[in-house]
């Protein structure tokens, strides 16, 4: 009783090619023994099925660990998937926070524009004012009671 395996993929294939390969290699090597076994009497037909049930077993045990292995291969092609995806978002937070940065940068450079311009202007105003009263320019009120001249009789 040999398995028969119905598989249509790629790697089905590959599993119909290794059990046709194993087969023929058992079966070419096994025939002197079978010759001797069967002129002692039939004992070959017996071995013959165990050999065919390991092989079956054999194939199997293959079969089981290229279906995991097609499992983790797909696993795998979605979590490259999944990586892009997270890349594409990553990639565009970035050039939205690129854009953001900017502006909070150039409203900031304003800010501090603006902080400069009001510090130089009152400086000036300082300045100016200065400069107006030691010219003589803006009277200065002496401090305390006018004093009147007194004339001498």
């Amino acid at each position: 009783m040999s398995p028969t395996i119905k598989m249509t993929s790629p790697v089905n294939l590959f599993f119909r090619e290794a059990q046709a390969t194993m087969t023929c290699d058992s079966l070419s090597t096994d025939t002197a023994r079978d010759k001797t076994d069967m002129e002692q009497g039939g004992v070959a037909e017996a071995a013959a099925q165990d050999k065919m049930q390991a092989l079956g077993d054999q194939v199997a045990e293959v079969k089981e660990e290229m279906k995991m292995n097609v499992k983790r291969i797909i696993e795998r092609g979605e979590k490259g998937l999944d990586l892009l995806d997270t890349a594409e978002k990553m990639k565009d937070e970035a050039t939205a926070f690129s854009k953001t940065s900017q502006k909070v940068a150039r409203a900031y450079w304003w800010k501090n524009a603006k902080l400069v311009v009001f510090i130089v202007v009152v400086v000036l105003i300082v300045v100016l004012i200065i400069i107006l009263l030691a010219t003589g320019v803006i009277p200065v009120s002496a401090s305390g009671p006018a004093v009147t001249p007194t004339i001498k009789p």
